[in-house]
């Protein structure tokens, strides 16, 4: 069923507003990592969804930012769809990059700028503004509609499986609309499929109980020494992790999915020229590149720091050094029997004393290209922009989707309004204003896709 003449036109006159929107979400900075801004931003989410004809409710839980819940009735169709967005918003660090203050969005350039405007309220807005334009044209949404947004899917949504918990009928549906979605730099929009799981965690070894003359290192044992060689326990260098079980319920992808990935672009093409390597893990080739962001697990070291860092020299025996490592994980694998798995594994080689702080836990969520949800994002994608879409079947980042679809039993996937070169979580984050139009009108031609199966 292709979109309503007065609905795309409805779109297309009020992208000023809609973009106007945008900017005063954006305004409000709402940082989870500090812990900042995340109530005063729920309430204006709140009146967004209440303007545009949805009931609401805030959700709450001890420690939790709330958790704006929003319903709309439809009588045409008995399916329900939800929407899962995020309110919250990255530090703007470093503040020095930015062109213009992060918190006081700026268009320049047919783009707009400003922290969160893509991740992820340029696209929270843009499903609101969607279900607006259905409201306005005609009195109701195609189906039955409900909204999911958090505020601390940036620090790992650690409260929304609780959330989730405590109100199972609530949040319901038939199908899911992840945060974000994409269009590469073809112009092509992508269809993700889904999302790696995640264990987060950190490691603190100490050896002494206070810092020493380093002069002491000729006796006195090193907190650094010993991190070192815990992690060259964790992973080879070839990119195997070798804690023992860790591949066990790792299944490849079958043959259709193989030839599916050789077929489309991907990400890993672009990443040697944005990121400035010389080659990729491993000496692995594009094609390996390509299959190991979309179905293989990561062990990765995201932060490691001891003793004295600043200018100049001071000769110390740091008393203790700390480790932040991230594994991404893929479908079927347990991140509570993997996390068992590796403190294991660490006992037995010596390293039981080590402090493991437990930061998030993840498990992995993918949805099949052959659904009927994913076949219609990608008929829509065809329909909106005249050409193919990239179908992207994993992304190989992390996000708490299994929440939804492991529960409900549902697909869910990734579509929106968002450039590839975005700069997400970096200085001058952005949005292309000609993609947020399209990308609306990409998710209508979707959902109406979907209804019509």
């Amino acid at each position: 069923m292709t979109l309503d003449a007065k609905l795309t036109e409805y779109i297309h006159a009020n992208q000023s507003r809609f973009i106007n929107d945008i900017i005063k979400l954006a305004s409000q900075p709402s940082v989870s990592a500090r812990k900042e801004g995340q109530v005063e931003c729920s309430k204006i989410v709140k009146s967004m969804i209440e303007e545009i004809g949805g009931s609401t409710k805030v959700l709450e839980l001890p420690g939790a930012p709330p958790l704006v819940y929003g319903e709309i009735k439809s009588t045409k169709s008995s399916k329900t769809m939800l929407f899962y967005n995020h309110y919250d918003v990255q530090p703007e660090d470093p503040i020095e990059l930015w062109k213009s203050p992060p918190f006081k969005p700026e268009i320049r350039d047919g783009r707009l700028y400003g922290r969160g405007v893509s991740d992820d309220k340029g696209e929270l807005v843009s499903r609101l503004k969607l279900i607006e334009s259905y409201m306005k044209v005609n009195g109701e949404p195609p189906c039955n509609v409900k909204f999911c947004f958090e505020g601390e899917e940036e620090v790992g949504s650690p409260n929304l499986e609780a959330y989730v918990d405590k109100n199972p009928d609530l949040f319901k549906c038939d199908a899911v609309i992840w945060e974000y979605g994409k269009i590469d730099s073809e112009g092509r929009p992508v269809v993700g499929l889904g999302v790696k799981g995640m264990i987060y965690l950190e490691l603190k070894v100490k050896t002494l109980s206070q810092d020493a003359h380093s002069m002491y290192a000729a006796a006195l044992p090193s907190p650094v020494w010993r991190l070192m060689r815990l992690l060259n326990l964790i992973k080879d260098s070839h990119e195997r992790i070798l804690i023992p079980g860790w591949y066990d319920k790792v299944q490849d992808l079958t043959e259709d999915e193989l030839k599916l990935l050789e077929s489309q672009p991907s990400e890993a093409e672009e990443l040697l020229e944005t990121y400035g390597s010389k080659e990729f893990a491993a000496g692995m080739s594009i094609a390996q590149a390509k299959k190991s962001l979309v179905a293989r697990p990561t062990a990765n070291i995201a932060g490691i720091w001891a003793g004295y860092t600043g200018p100049g020299s001071k000769t110390v025996l740091p008393a203790e050094a700390h480790c932040k490592m991230d594994f991404r994980l893929v479908p079927n694998q347990d991140p509570e029997e993997l996390y068992s798995k590796f403190v294991s594994y660490l006992k037995a080689n010596g390293y039981g004393d080590v402090e493991i702080v437990k930061e998030t836990m993840e498990p992995a969520a993918r949805t099949s290209y052959k659904s009927d949800l994913a076949q219609a994002a990608i008929k829509g994608a065809k329909e909106i922009f005249q050409k193919d879409p990239s179908i992207e079947i994993s992304s190989a980042g992390t996000g708490p989707l299994y929440i939804f679809t492991r529960r409900y039993g549902v697909a869910g996937l990734d579509i929106g309004i968002s450039p590839v070169d975005a700069a997400l979580h970096s200085p001058n984050e952005n949005i292309r204003l000609d993609f947020f139009e399209r990308g609306m009108l990409w998710l209508g031609q979707t959902i109406e896709n979907y209804l019509s199966k």
